[in-house]
């Protein structure tokens, strides 16, 4: 046994033991750091596909329901299955956002809405009648904050869709995504015919779901009807952002 070890040389001294620990620990700081980010990318592929496999099947179920809508010749349960179809929409360009992101946690508001108002302006029917107006500054705003403001926006461009212009009647509806100051500000505005005389709080469903979203994010809603129906939307935006 004794000559097994005075085959392996003299210990080293106190000074080149530390060194050796030193590259040891860093050897496997390495290791574990290499496992640390297989195990990110891991988590982040995984997180990708959930939101296209959501996303692909919230887009069956939206082109299941306007085949139904077709279909369906009570204007009452046409227009049920038009807002459900677009609400399931919303979700879904979410989704896709999200996906686009590489797993992050914020999406562009903006660009978001943006893409959202196309697909609104292609059910309204003709766009030469009634047009919908984005003017967005590109705002990345976390999730939590952006589904509800989405949402919000979804449903307020649809009700003017359908209530702000009777009888064939022309017009636009713009929307305006901007950051003021510390928070996110957005307005849907329309030049219809404007809202119902006695008009305060909105009973129907829609208008519910709005203040539903506005409230869930700490935010404001405030409802005006000069020359037409104005709905201003403010949130705090987190201090990161």
């Amino acid at each position: 046994m004794i000559n097994d070890c005075r085959e392996l040389g003299p210990a080293p001294p106190p000074a080149s033991r530390s060194s050796w620990n030193l590259l040891a620990e860093n050897a496997q700081l390495r290791r574990l750091c290499a496992q640390a980010k297989d195990l990110a990318a891991r988590h982040e592929l995984a997180l990708r596909e959930g939101d296209h496999r959501i996303k692909n099947s919230l887009q069956i179920v939206a082109s299941l329901m306007s085949v139904q809508e077709r279909r369906e010749t009570n204007p009452i349960a046409q227009h049920a299955l038009r807002a459900a179809t677009a609400r399931i929409q919303a979700v879904a360009s979410i989704h896709d956002a999200l996906q686009l992101t590489g797993g992050g946690d914020d999406v562009n508001v903006g660009a978001l809405i943006e893409t959202m108002c196309g697909s609104l302006q292609s059910m309204a029917g003709d766009p030469e009648a009634v047009q919908v107006i984005v003017d967005a500054e590109f705002i990345h705003a976390p999730i939590a904050l952006a589904q509800p403001m989405v949402l919000a926006v979804n449903e307020l461009v649809v009700n003017a869709l359908r209530h702000a212009f009777p009888n064939g009647r022309c017009g636009a509806v713009s929307v305006n995504i901007a950051r003021d100051g510390g928070e996110l500000r957005i307005v849907v505005a329309d030049d219809g015919v404007g809202l119902p005389p006695g008009y305060q709080d909105g009973l129907g469903f829609g208008m519910k779901l709005v203040r539903m979203m506005v409230a869930k994010v700490g935010g404001v809603l405030r409802v005006e009807s000069q020359a037409g129906a104005r709905f201003i939307l403010t949130a705090p935006l987190p201090s990161l952002f």
